[in-house]
């Protein structure tokens, strides 16, 4: 174990610098939110012991083998097999990891085609939206009631049923520089509405910084429209129409308004176009903004890195009216599935008890720089990103907030993120009506196409 945690600190301060822009959803996620999960798996239930999450004691497997596959490379891959090695050690098993990196997608595509998938997989945000009929239901497992309340927003199907252990998940709010706020006299934890972050952006603007820090990225069009467009109480709640493809992106048009008049009044960084993801993160760490919405906790860590005195904090995505919901997006993190014509079940259901097991669960985490979703494992995991999502759901405990998976993710065909980069330029390129609509004219001729092509593979 201590070589794992020797590969930590590195590895979240290189993810740290891949999220900069924004949580980089691509279309890879799943699951709704679902108002009966606390029921299914045991309501207020105690979180389960390091004893209780513990894979079988001297469980022998001796002579068996099963391959686990995973998109982990680099760091991350090195921190994986430490943990395969010591699970191999006291199972007396063998585990062949196929590390298929970058080629995850396309591989894993293959193999659904034949029908040949390996025993246990990462599902890297498709558990239920594209594996769902490949993996084996594990309610029955032990972790089940072990799982927060966030990743059951994410990985529970509307029948209850779980697919999946996850151990950890992909957060995206509002990150805020409390500093900033305070001396702009803005309590950050007043805003609810967009229209009260509008509010805050002009005594920000007013007091001599850049309201929102950010770099032009697909995220600024994608990881919050579900607050404009998609929840309940909202603008709009159109979410039927974005899925069977008839979605024509009118309820779109006042969240793409409301980015213009942010423009137009200066809450973004003038050279917004051609900042780089570094420059996003020494500005944000040196006090140059005060918000940057639709992000992920992990992005602090490396602004602490570039200034340890940072005093920053974490916040829902606010909602579009009054009367609408803030929420929190959800992405599945490190989660693993078992394929249902396994012939290894038990030894791979022995793999995920293991990696549920606190220590290992958090040793994994810390090492792919996502944040805890076992209750058992949160109080361990000592990161910052950790420190500033357990404080959101603290100060909010008693809001009306809730969880859901990545807009895009959900309700957007495949390929979408890209389009979503260039129209973001397109709308900072020209901030006005001409702007919106070519803006809005692009997004739908890919969405149609997109959707099209999907719909016949």
């Amino acid at each position: 174990m201590k070589r794992v945690f020797a590969l930590l600190l590195s590895a979240v301060l290189l993810l740290s610098l891949a999220a900069c822009g924004g949580v980089t959803t691509g279309n890879d996620t799943s699951a709704p939110t679902s108002s009966a999960a606390s029921s299914k798996t045991g309501e207020e239930s105690p979180a389960n012991t390091p004893d209780e999450n513990s894979t079988t004691a001297g469980g022998d497997f001796s002579g068996q083998k099963m391959e686990v596959a995973v998109t982990y490379t680099g760091s991350q891959a090195t921190a994986f097999r430490e943990l395969v090695e010591a699970f191999e050690a006291e199972t007396g098993c063998e585990v062949d990891i196929s590390e298929y990196g970058t080629d995850y997608e396309n591989t894993m595509k293959t193999r659904m085609a034949s029908n040949e998938l390996p025993d246990v997989f990462l599902t890297h945000g498709w558990s239920i939206l594209r594996y769902k009929e490949y993996l084996m239901t594990l309610n029955d497992q032990p972790w089940v009631s072990d799982l927060d309340e966030s990743a059951l927003g994410v990985i529970e199907d509307e029948d209850g049923s779980i697919y999946v252990l996850m151990t950890s998940e992909l957060v995206n709010g509002t990150l805020v520089n409390l500093d900033i706020c305070e001396e702009a006299g803005v309590d950050p934890y007043t805003i609810e509405t967009w229209d009260d972050f509008t509010k805050a952006c002009e005594k920000i603007k007013a007091a001599g910084y850049t309201p929102i820090g950010a770099i032009s990225n697909p995220g600024l069009l994608a990881n919050v429209a579900g607050t404009w467009v998609s929840y309940e109480g909202e603008q709009a709640e159109d979410s039927d129409k974005m899925l069977d493809g008839s979605w024509d992106w009118k309820s779109y048009r006042p969240f793409l308004t409301q980015i213009v008049e942010w423009t137009n009044a200066g809450y973004f960084y003038d050279d917004v176009m051609t900042m780089k993801d570094a420059d996003l993160a020494e500005r944000f760490a040196t006090g140059k903004a005060a918000f940057n919405y639709g992000n992920d906790p992990v992005f602090l860590v490396n602004c602490l890195e570039l200034n340890p005195d940072g005093n920053y904090a974490f916040l829902p995505s606010f909602a579009s009216k009054d009367g609408g919901k803030m929420h929190v997006g959800i992405g599945e993190g490190n989660a693993f599935g078992i394929y249902k014509d396994t012939p290894n079940e038990e030894l791979a259901k022995a793999f995920l008890e293991y990696m549920a097991v606190p220590e290992n669960a958090v040793a994994l985490n810390q090492a792919t720089g996502t944040v805890t979703c076992l209750k058992s494992a949160m109080d361990m995991d000592d990161s910052y990103a950790q420190k500033v999502f357990n404080g959101l759901q603290e100060q909010y405990k008693d809001a009306d907030i809730f969880y859901e998976n990545l807009w895009d993710r959900k309700y957007m065909p495949s390929g979408m993120w890209p389009i979503f980069g260039n129209a973001v330029n397109m709308l900072f390129d020209d901030p006005g009506e001409t702007g919106i609509d070519a803006c809005l004219a692009y997004l739908i001729e890919n969405y149609q196409d997109l959707y099209e092509a999907a719909r016949t593979e």
